[in-house]
């Protein structure tokens, strides 16, 4: 009796094990690159338009010297110092403490970030031309943003290309503004 019980058992046994090797492993349908794309779109829709109300503010002072013939320079450099170069700081404060952990992000990041800095450098500049009575700062300050305007368009290069290869859709302009836009997961094909 107790030959046939240890018999059933070390069949029971060898049965529990055959049946869990002849389990197929769940193919997975998980895109690999699913962390890029959800930090791309995090990235574009979410986190830059969450901090972009200080740049928008400081763009609109600075851009406000250059719209109009009739300025009070006294007046534009109180606005530039008490408003506008705060604002911006703070923008790039923000900016820069704005957490990703891919490399492709890392360098849309790097290239948005030294795009905003050279704004603020442009700034700071215009209020030392205004408060030096010194026009090569303003020289200084106009190269300075068409070197800003350059990153961005690398940054919307690298937006691009990143999108399309990796099935991100890009909403939004890539024209003159400085956001990109908008990123969404593309629907699978």
């Amino acid at each position: 009796m107790k030959k046939k019980l240890y018999i059933i058992t070390l069949l029971a046994l060898a049965l529990c094990l055959f049946t869990g090797c002849g389990k197929k492993k769940e193919e997975t349908t998980e895109d690999p690159n699913k962390a890029l794309k959800d930090e791309v779109v995090e990235f574009v829709n979410n986190k830059l338009p969450a901090i972009e109300k200080d740049r928008d503010n400081a763009v609109a002072i600075y851009n406000s010297y250059f719209e109009s013939e009739d300025v009070d320079l006294e007046q534009f450099s109180t606005e530039l110092q008490g408003t506008a170069i705060p604002a911006m700081q703070t923008y790039v404060d923000n900016l820069t403490a704005i957490e990703v952990s891919t490399d492709e992000v890392k360098a849309l990041k790097d290239l948005y970030l030294q795009s905003a800095a050279k704004q603020l450098e442009a700034m700071n500049k215009v209020a030392a031309a205004i408060n030096e009575e010194n026009p090569d700062y303003l020289s200084e300050a106009d190269q300075l943003i068409k070197e800003s305007e350059d990153l961005i368009l690398q940054y919307q290069t690298q937006l691009r290309t990143l999108a399309m290869d990796n099935n991100i859709v890009v909403n939004g302009s890539f024209g003159d503004d400085v956001s990109a836009g908008t990123a969404t997961d593309a629907a699978p094909q």
